[in-house]
């Protein structure tokens, strides 16, 4: 069974390797729409990748804390993630993300 991690609207699932082309970003997997608070690495041992698609990826050499103002902070362990941000559909059928 692959471990997870729910902080909020973000869920990390474990992945046994990171897809090929992907692209190193900055540490910021989501942004709050209303409030501008972050779901967010500090750590260097953390490097955040993204693909052609938005798709996030994570790949955390050690233990790092996966931090936000208004969520209890994570202690993720080693190891590659992929990231999914909840959805939902409104009533007219309309899918966005989940707004934190």
């Amino acid at each position: 069974m692959k471990t997870k991690f729910r902080q909020g609207d973000v869920l990390l699932t474990e992945i046994s390797e990171l897809p090929k082309g992907i692209k190193k970003k900055n540490k910021i997997i989501a942004y709050g729409e209303i409030t501008g608070h972050t779901h967010r690495f500090e750590s260097e041992a953390v490097a955040v990748f993204q693909d052609n698609e938005g798709k996030q990826f994570i790949d955390i050499k050690e233990e790092s804390e996966l931090m936000h103002e208004e969520h209890a902070h994570l202690l993720i362990p080693k190891g590659k993630y992929m990231v999914i941000l909840q959805r939902e559909v409104d009533l007219l059928g309309e899918v966005r993300n989940v707004l934190d």
